[in-house]
């Protein structure tokens, strides 16, 4: 990294500053960059959980990876009493034939979770999908402007058409659903005489509502933005981030209580405690921890508990 370069850098995670500073590419050249509670490394060129103000001309090939991931938030009109766990294993069928077409969960952390609200009896769906495969496309075009904003548009509008997908293969079995939001956590934004990265963080304005997810057997909540995300370019967390690596947490896995797991959450039985390892609650932060971080952004409007999960398939 050039260390010539000013950067201005908003530190809301609970990591030391220079930790996260250690995570971004070397060769970044950024105004502003923010590290949200969710901050941590991955495969993509920046860390999950940041957002960055730069004015590089090559910015390009900091936004690549997972193009347009996000997460979409819906309510059924029935209780959670009416909760079958026989469709739940037909969605898990339905999803997995749509391997590598539109209404197919994924790998990594993406996740199907069926929810329950504290404080009403109502039946609720959390979509998180991406564009992994899809995300290919634009890693060859970073040197191509115009090519490579066409092909991250069409992406980004795959991975929101994929999403509706799942939406309608849960609708097929629980019925009308409404949308409360779908959120994209992984884009770009001209803005002024630069650009805004958003690498596992939302674009909120104030009001607006998103969704932070924990882990499989964590809270949810649904929050709304107070008038402070002005200070973060419009942007907030998407989740609460992993505290280990996925080699790391294969070391913990081998005595973790999956049973304990599965009698918390339903999580059918074609899918295997090897398949979940690496994404078990122990490789998550705390949410109400991370929650605690951004305080003075957000206005907590309802929380869930999940009590069915899919994912790894």
């Amino acid at each position: 990294m050039d260390t010539t370069h000013k950067m201005e850098v908003i530190n809301y995670s609970a990591e030391p500053l220079n930790k996260v500073f250690g995570w971004l590419p070397h060769d970044l050249e950024a105004e502003r960059v923010i590290f949200f509670p969710d901050a941590c490394p991955g495969k993509s060129p920046l860390p999950t959980g940041t957002v960055v103000f730069t004015k590089q001309e090559n910015w390009r090939k900091f936004a690549i990876s997972d193009c347009g991931c996000g997460m979409l938030l819906c309510e059924a009109n029935l209780t959670r009493e009416e909760f079958q766990r026989e469709k739940w294993d037909r969605i898990y069928y339905d999803i997995q034939a749509n391997k590598n077409k539109l209404g197919d969960l994924g790998s990594g952390n993406h996740f199907l979770d069926a929810l329950e609200s504290y404080t009403d009896d109502k039946l609720y769906f959390l979509i998180h999908t991406g564009s992994r495969n899809e995300s290919k496309l634009v890693d060859d075009l970073v040197d191509q402007p115009k090519k490579f904003d066409t092909k991250f548009y069409d992406v980004c509008k795959w991975a929101k058409d994929n999403r509706f997908a799942i939406f309608k293969i849960l609708e097929k079995y629980f019925g009308r659903l409404n949308l409360i939001l779908d959120k994209n956590h992984n884009h770009f934004e001209h803005a002024d005489d630069g650009v805004i990265i958003r690498k596992g963080a939302v674009k909120v304005t104030p009001g607006e509502q998103t969704v932070v997810p924990s882990n499989m057997n964590g809270d949810v909540v649904l929050i709304s933005a107070t008038e402070e995300v002005e200070r973060t370019y419009h942007s907030l967390c998407h989740g609460t981030g992993r505290v280990m690596s996925r080699s790391e947490a294969k070391e913990f896995a081998a005595t973790f209580d999956y049973d304990e797991l599965r009698r918390r959450i339903y999580i059918p039985e074609m899918i295997a405690n090897d398949n979940i390892k690496t994404d078990a609650p122990f490789c998550y932060r705390d949410l109400d921890s991370c929650l605690a971080l951004i305080d003075n952004l957000i206005i907590i409007d309802k929380r869930f508990s999940v009590f069915a999960y899919l994912g790894q398939m």
